[in-house]
């Protein structure tokens, strides 16, 4: 298993590093899939989604493929996952893009998708393999989103962690007490809990182990009392 969940994608440092040493082979020689679904709900401008779309065909890949997991029949859209060389899940919602996978079907394609490629998540893309994704609902007040979405049940697309992860730690956009919130998420749902900025990743060889930080910025890791327990800022 190669996973690499980030929190802003890929870009040149030990993050980009890491993808190259999980693929063994120079990006000019491998083909990447971009799996958008979990923007498309959202109304309005879509420019920070081209922005990154841009920033990563930029990074020179053989082939860039971009779908929609319900932009065709479902023979088609495996066989464009198949053919990829990296699967790179876009961010948005984590309850819709895991909805995407499994109302299509595709659920059982990813898991083997994730033992034969390197799967990339961007936030949302990273947070649909907890078996406590129901339960993060609560957790961390996710509800008002879920019941937009018209979900009347949601679950992880392939359940692997016992653990959950957020992003986009020191964001402008984030309240001021993301922090704290996320430490009381973390005591709400009973687990651990990662807290990502947007210059770091988890990487993941096998999901029954700790999770490896890739990272030149700044992350926390909280027990599940909301306890922190580690702590790593810029370059440290």
């Amino acid at each position: 298993m190669r996973m690499l969940l980030t929190s802003s994608g890929l870009r040149r440092g030990p993050v980009l590093e890491a993808l190259v040493d999980l693929l063994g082979k120079p990006l000019s020689d491998s083909r990447i899939v971009v799996v958008v679904d979990a923007i498309l709900p959202f109304p309005g401008d879509k420019s920070k989604l081209l922005e990154h779309l841009e920033r990563h065909h930029s990074l020179g890949w053989a082939e860039f493929d971009v779908l929609s997991l319900f932009g065709g029949p479902r023979s088609l859209i495996e066989s464009r996952l198949r053919s990829a060389d990296v699967v790179l899940c876009y961010g948005g919602s984590n309850h819709w893009l895991a909805h995407a996978w499994t109302a299509t079907g595709l659920a059982p394609v990813l898991r083997e998708l994730l033992d034969e490629k390197v799967y990339v998540g961007i936030s949302a893309g990273s947070m649909i393999f907890s078996r406590l994704h129901a339960a993060a609902v609560d957790a961390f007040d996710d509800r008002e989103e879920v019941e937009m979405l018209q979900l009347t049940s949601v679950a992880p697309a392939v359940p692997l962690f016992d653990w959950f992860v957020l992003h986009h730690l020191g964001a402008a956009f984030l309240p001021d007490n993301a922090v704290d919130s996320a430490a009381e998420g973390a005591a709400r749902l009973g687990a651990p809990v990662w807290f990502l900025d947007d210059d770091s990743a988890l990487l993941i060889r096998d999901p029954e182990a700790d999770p490896e930080v890739v990272s030149s910025g700044h992350w926390l890791r909280f027990d599940g009392s909301g306890r922190l327990l580690e702590r790593a800022e810029s370059g440290k």
